[in-house]
């Protein structure tokens, strides 16, 4: 008897953890409730599918039924190891293009997924688009919002809880978040009697876009001062990014300059100008690209040129919760003799290693050297 009522509680408790709904508020402050873990859903971003890959290494793509953008617009290297391995991940439909306006609520309803991700305020959909938001819930599709975009230092771990609650995978996100908190809390407590923030400047896209975009209040300029840094275009600029002139730099002559780095393998080889890191480059490579973008008069006037600190870092790692890796690269090039232990291409190995379902091929970070 004891061992049927044993056997019958058992029973029970598992059938009511099974029905437990799952509850969560969204990035955009949305509750959300699901039956059960999602099956069929619908993604912002191809991006993302790095994010599931953390998440869902088994199959980073199970259940995709179509995203708004594919993943070799931001990583063809990635997406070409996801369809070897996942094959059918080919034939995941794309609704739309490079932005939000390419995307209507028909193309998403007719693909039926049960809930749709969309990133705060990412290339697509954003919590503002009403319309949009209405026809799928109309037609009883959930939306998430998540975000590495907006404010990556604040969205990141709880997107990633968010993701790990919709796919009931909660365990294998809090390992995730236990990587990135251990090197988060190594930054922050080194730096907590460090008075001196030498001034910097983030650039994006050297040499894809016009001098020079800066990244202030928002995406990854906030990194600078978590990683002990003053961001010189954060007083004068109006957002996120603004445009800023090389006689801005001139005056301002930062301690430290970095830019983001969204120029490919080919692209190089070509003799292009966009900064090169990422897959397919060697360290002789992306130095050499940095140094071709570097040559430049205005730049060789600046003294963060002159001294050997400037630097560059794949630009592929904003929107991303493999952001912590670029968060430990500024913190060793601000404060060199206080970070001289880390090694963000280390991390990023390692990170791979226990993470990704993939293998991790480039050099993603680099340094100009005056002297060459």
């Amino acid at each position: 008897m004891k061992f049927l009522l044993t056997a019958f509680f058992t029973f029970f408790l598992t059938l009511s953890a099974q029905a437990a709904p799952i509850e969560f508020t969204d990035l955009a402050g949305r509750h959300v409730v699901l039956d059960k873990p999602v099956t069929k859903f619908g993604l912002s971003e191809g991006r993302y599918i790095a994010t599931l890959s953390l998440l869902r290494p088994d199959n980073p793509t199970e259940g995709l039924v179509g995203m708004m953008s594919p993943l070799g617009w931001t990583h063809p290297l990635l997406e070409q190891q996801l369809f070897e391995k996942f094959p059918q991940a080919k034939d995941i439909p794309v609704f739309g293009a490079k932005g939000a306006d390419s995307v209507s609520a028909e193309k998403i309803i007719d693909l039926q997924p049960d809930v749709v991700i969309l990133g705060l305020g990412d290339h697509g959909p954003n919590s503002k688009a009403r319309e949009l938001l209405d026809q799928l819930e109309a037609a009883g599709i959930k939306i998430v919002f998540i975000d590495f975009r907006q404010d990556p230092l604040i969205n990141t771990i709880p997107s990633l809880k968010i993701l790990g609650q919709l796919f009931g995978v909660t365990d294998r996100a809090q390992a995730y978040i236990d990587f990135y908190q251990d090197r988060l809390t190594t930054i922050r407590t080194r730096l907590e009697n460090v008075n001196d923030k030498p001034r910097v400047f983030l650039q994006v896209h050297a040499g894809r876009r016009d001098c020079c975009w800066g990244m202030a209040d928002g995406m990854l300029g906030p990194f600078v001062e978590a990683a002990g840094g003053e961001n010189i275009a954060d007083k004068v600029a109006p957002g996120p990014t603004a445009l800023h002139t090389h006689e801005f730099l001139l005056l301002e002559n930062p301690d430290i300059w970095i830019t983001t780095a969204s120029g490919t393998l080919p692209e190089f080889q070509a003799g292009s100008l966009p900064v090169a890191t990422g897959p397919g480059m060697t360290p002789p490579m992306a130095e050499e690209s940095l140094a071709r973008y570097l040559a430049a008069k205005e730049f060789q006037a600046m003294d963060a040129i002159k001294n050997g600190r400037a630097h560059a870092f794949w630009h592929n790692f904003y929107n991303s919760p493999l952001n912590i890796v670029v968060l430990e690269a500024l913190a060793k090039w601000i404060h060199p003799d206080l970070f001289h232990d880390l090694d963000p291409q280390k991390t990023l190995s390692t990170l791979y290693a226990r993470f990704m379902p993939f293998q991790l091929d480039g050099t993603y970070f680099t340094t100009y050297h005056h002297d060459k």
